[in-house]
């Protein structure tokens, strides 16, 4: 059997009994992180743009736009949430990096509230389109060309996989969806920092919806889309492709928890979560005050991929420099951290004129702070594992202080309680349609 086919017929035969409990309750924190991102996400300064954009090109009302108290298609709503979803760099990170949770939950929500689909279905389908996501980027990850931002190359497969699931595809019509989807793919990484980041995850879910619905209704493409001479993996990697990995194993393990995610902790990069963290650690062991500070040197591997004077508040968010500076003066890193005001005020300028990166960071693989005083003394923290990472799990009351803060942004209190009361209760939801209706509203304070 094809690799293509091979995964088809594992979306098509996988249903929520299959599922380990253990997947399960992973799928359910991601899924509820994932929410939390699309809420916080749908009134940044990019959303205003995107549920304007999305609304005024029309669509028939069957699918709702986090935030913005309008529905719209199932694509478009997925494209508009997916791109919610990511613009914050908040959501969790799998190994290797690929943001799952913007390129799959979006379609399946979409889709599932169209057609009045039960929670169960969606954290099989989340399930599905994060372990096909993943396989294809551990897959390809030795040839993957840096140009390349990888949700835009196995996100729309991921959101393909999700969707078929989603609307109940058979095999065959999934290895069409799939086949659909592998020609939907793309991103560039010279656009991290911008606002057209975001849009390459949303894209995914965007068009994983689109290839699951045509599919649905008989349109054809390639069954073997992804191991064909002219195919996937030929084009995109030179044919350098673990089709092991890709199809190897499957039902056996599932990568929501083998090898896991990260919950962020910082609404950044994920490379930055750690810096972020010795930062505040050697903020807060010291009892800095940072007027005290002449210099700071954060030691790591790898310098990031913003520079020292990041051009924006959403490009400080793959600055080491900024990153750490923010963590130094603020004494914490949010979402309000990120905005132009806060990149361009005076006391940020100043201190990112005494930032240096050292990116042959300590062997150990931590990473290293540290700070020369005005009066002579040197000192340092350092963070090996971030909390929230894989190897250092948050706590329930951690991770729901992070969603409560997301929810506050966009919903009411007692919509918050509502909207969370479902999500920890999916696999109980009859029909998801009643989620998004609480989540579909005009955020709160949104004229």
């Amino acid at each position: 059997m094809s690799a293509t086919r091979t995964l088809a017929q594992f979306i098509a035969d996988t249903d929520f009994a299959n599922l380990p409990s253990p997947v399960v309750e992973a799928a359910k924190i991601a899924i509820l992180d994932g929410v939390a991102n699309m809420v916080a996400g749908s009134v940044q300064e990019l959303a205003d743009i995107i549920g304007r954009y999305v609304r005024d090109a029309g669509g028939s009302p069957q699918a709702s736009v986090v935030g913005w108290g309008y529905r719209t298609n199932p694509p478009a709503a997925a494209f508009a949430n997916g791109v919610f979803g990511h613009c914050l760099d908040y959501e969790i990170q799998g190994f290797p990096p690929t943001h799952g949770t913007s390129s799959c939950l979006p379609s399946a929500l979409a889709l599932a509230e169209q057609h009045h689909i039960a929670g169960n279905r969606v954290i099989t389908a989340y399930v599905l389109g994060w372990e096909i996501q993943g396989r294809l980027r551990a897959a390809s990850a030795p040839a993957t060309r840096p140009g390349y931002h990888p949700p835009g190359l196995v996100g729309p497969l991921g959101g393909a996989a999700a969707s078929a699931k989603t609307l109940g595809l058979d095999a065959e019509q999934t290895l069409m969806a799939l086949g659909i989807a592998a020609s939907r793919t793309g991103g560039l990484t010279a656009n991290t920092g911008t606002m057209v980041k975001s849009t390459h995850p949303g894209n995914a879910a965007r068009m994983g919806a689109e290839a699951g619905i045509l599919a649905g209704m008989g349109y054809t493409a390639s069954d073997e889309a992804l191991e064909s001479p002219v195919g996937f993996a030929a084009a995109l990697f030179g044919g350098e492709f673990d089709w092991d990995v890709a199809t190897g194993g499957l039902g056996e393990s599932w990568r929501l928890v083998d090898p896991g995610f990260d919950i962020k902790r910082f609404p950044a990069q994920v490379y930055m979560q750690n810096a972020i963290e010795a930062a505040l650690n050697l903020r807060e062991q010291n009892g800095i005050n940072p007027a005290d500070i002449e210099q700071v040197t954060i030691s790591r591997r790898g310098r990031g991929h913003s520079g020292p004077r990041p051009r924006s508040g959403l490009d400080g968010k793959f600055s080491v420099e900024y990153c750490a500076a923010a963590a130094l003066l603020d004494g914490h890193v949010g979402i309000d951290t990120f905005t132009d005001a806060r990149r361009f005020s005076p006391d940020m300028e100043d201190m990112l004129g005494r930032m240096r990166v050292e990116p042959e960071g300590p062997e150990s693989g931590a990473t290293l702070a540290t700070a020369v005083l005005k009066d002579g003394r040197t000192v340092s923290a350092e963070c090996l594992a971030f909390s929230g990472s894989a190897s250092n799990p948050m706590s329930r009351e951690q991770r729901l202080e992070k969603v409560h803060d997301c929810f506050r942004r966009a919903l009411s209190d007692a919509d918050t309680e509502r909207a969370l009361e479902m999500l920890e209760n999916l696999e109980r939801l009859d029909d998801v349609s009643d989620l998004m209706g609480v989540l579909g509203q005009a955020a709160v304070g949104r004229g």
